[in-house]
């Protein structure tokens, strides 16, 4: 696959819904992705991802590699709010945490089968060396919709150069994509294994955004009003991994 035939995620929601108009989904599906987004953009106000990038053009671009390599809007969806149990806002103002008040909230939004597939994303473990055991130990059966909703996300990880401003995996990622693809296949999904090399071979060439790289191990985020500045200033205060602006 060259460098023009690369898939780029979409990293804006109106560009999300030419995408999923262009490709065939219906209406109210758009329309049902365009109300998610809006809880979406609430959910993650202010925060943004180690390089810099704001944290909704990440949910978006996850959203746009899922709809690229399927067609299910449940799944869109789900990638869409893939760390909505990890570092997002709920009303209640408490941690982001899955609890029964976080679950029913977001059931409501998103509807409880999305739901229940973003809570599977949250325990699967995927970070440094994760793809690697899995290729080795194989893929649990039942788990192949959030594997693959895994190495979706990892499309709009790669495509943007990301991990080499901000190598959360290290400084080499060949192992990383390697595996990558070969679990893709193993999905049945070659084009997204052939995207997940393509956008590995580029990494191999940028060596020149070393300089550039960001020391710091986690995102930061602005916080929107007093109520959250505090909150976030007291997780800080308690030594926990958190930036706030």
């Amino acid at each position: 696959m060259t460098k023009e035939d690369l898939f780029v995620p979409r990293q804006t929601n109106t560009a999300l819904y030419i995408q999923l108009y262009e490709a065939g989904y219906p209406l109210a599906d758009i329309a049902r992705v365009q109300k998610a987004y809006r809880v979406c953009c609430a959910m993650f106000n202010g925060r943004y991802r180690k390089t810099g990038r704001p944290f909704i053009c990440h949910a978006v671009g996850a959203a746009s590699s899922v709809a690229h390599f399927d067609k299910s809007v449940d799944l869109v969806l789900a990638a869409m709010f893939h760390a909505a149990y990890d570092g997002s806002q709920y009303p209640d103002g408490k941690s982001s945490r899955r609890t029964d008040a976080h679950r029913q909230w977001l059931e409501q939004k998103i509807g409880p089968r999305v739901e229940g597939l973003v809570a599977r994303v949250v325990g699967l473990k995927f970070d440094t060396g994760d793809p690697e055991r899995i290729v080795d130990k194989g893929v649990p059966t039942g788990d192949e919709d959030i594997l693959f909703l895994a190495l979706a996300h990892e499309v709009d990880d790669l495509a943007d150069g990301g991990l080499a401003f901000a190598p959360k995996y290290g400084q080499s990622i060949r192992s990383r994509v390697a595996a990558c693809a070969t679990l893709a296949r193993n999905l049945g999904r070659e084009n997204l294994a052939a995207t997940i090399e393509g956008y590995g071979a580029r990494y191999e060439t940028m060596a020149w955004a070393a300089p550039l790289q960001e020391t710091k191990l986690v995102g930061f985020q602005m916080t929107p009003n007093l109520r959250t500045y505090i909150k976030l200033r007291r997780h800080k205060l308690r030594g926990e991994s958190i930036e706030v602006l």
